[in-house]
């Protein structure tokens, strides 16, 4: 690998507390849709999120979509009117996007990439105004030089143009960087696909599938200064 002279983070499980967030925003639809959020209320909510994610990240549907599929899914599983997703759906994003909750150690990690003069982007899927938002609220948003997010880019990881798309921002070659992320599957190989080194923050100790190289794993985000 060369000398790393940029570092590119995924947002959500990554530097954001995306679980915090999610409770506080669900939370406030759960009132106004009159369903005791309880530990069933959740896992639903997230089981459904993250198939929907999913078929986001296939290209099945579109991010305006996915904002009210999941509502309509949830409801429904939950034993109410799903008429009501589109109603609930700018409730939530306005609840999460208001929120930079982040993962410990999460600014310091950034903070230090900055100070060895590493030029430092984003690279999520995500919703564009409500990824900005977030940074933003999280006070992180003027950190990073480059802030790609597939909605704006039209790709979605684990597809590499995402990537490449911050690559060329930052003017630094693929084995000039590095790509931090939780999710093997999805950050790992698009960063794989794009030809830069992968570091997988992975404080669960999970284990990555074989097809994923993964050239460094951190337990702590603390540690990424080690890699750098």
């Amino acid at each position: 690998m060369a000398r790393v002279r940029a570092v590119l983070f995924d947002l959500d499980h990554t530097l954001f507390d995306t679980e915090k967030t999610e409770r506080r925003a669900l939370a406030a639809v759960a009132k106004v849709a009159k369903v005791p959020l309880g530990p069933r209320a959740v896992e639903a909510y997230q089981t459904i999120n993250a198939h929907v994610w999913g078929e986001y990240r296939a290209g099945r549907i579109t991010s305006k979509e996915l904002r009210v599929l999941r509502f309509h899914l949830w409801l429904e599983k939950m034993g109410r009117d799903p008429a009501h997703a589109a109603d609930l759906a700018p409730l939530y994003l306005e609840a999460f996007s208001s929120r930079g909750d982040l993962i410990a150690g999460a600014s310091a990690a950034v903070r230090d990439a900055s100070r060895l003069g590493l030029r430092v982007g984003v690279v999520t899927n995500g919703i564009d105004r409500v990824q900005r938002r977030r940074l933003k609220a999280s006070e992180l948003a003027n950190s990073f030089s480059v802030v790609v997010t597939s909605e704006r880019a039209g790709f979605t990881k684990p597809d590499p143009r995402i990537i490449e798309i911050a690559l060329k921002r930052l003017r630094v070659r693929p084995d000039e960087s590095v790509y931090v992320g939780d999710d093997p599957n999805v950050d790992g190989l698009a960063a794989n696909r794009a030809s830069v080194p992968f570091v997988w923050f992975n404080p669960r100790g999970s284990h990555a599938g074989p097809n994923i190289t993964v050239h460094h794993q951190l337990t702590s985000l603390r540690q990424l200064r080690g890699v750098l």
